[in-house]
């Protein structure tokens, strides 16, 4: 599942999954679910799917769905969509680092590959 870090409300971190990230998207906007699935020209209960986590936007809808909910594609999907957090870019040049240091090599050596 992709999920983005979050804190609870006594500051622990938490992960939100992607139909939640959905969701609280959705709500910010002020958009129902009837609402998005009628601007998407898809059903109520395939909207309800995704925010449980049942299945996920194809790739066509994701970017409507995103544009809809003012972000774009890779931010929706990625770890990194939380407020307050780092970018999907600072994350990869982070992890390339850490992963580097522990096989004992430079990040220059290090590929990572996201597949979506």
């Amino acid at each position: 599942m992709i999920h983005a870090p979050l804190e609870d409300t006594a500051g622990n971190a938490s992960f939100e999954v992607l139909g939640e990230r959905l969701a609280r998207l959705r709500r910010a906007r002020g958009f129902s679910k009837t609402d998005l699935a009628d601007r998407l020209g898809v059903t109520v209960t395939s909207i309800c799917y995704w925010e449980q986590g049942r299945s996920r936007p194809r790739l066509a809808r994701l970017h409507e769905l995103a544009a809809l909910l003012g972000t774009s594609p890779t931010e929706l999907l990625s770890r990194d969509s939380a407020p307050g957090s780092d970018h999907l870019s600072d994350l990869v040049s982070r992890m390339r680092a850490e992963l580097a240091h522990a096989a004992g090599t430079t990040p220059s050596k290090i590929r990572i590959v996201i597949e979506m």
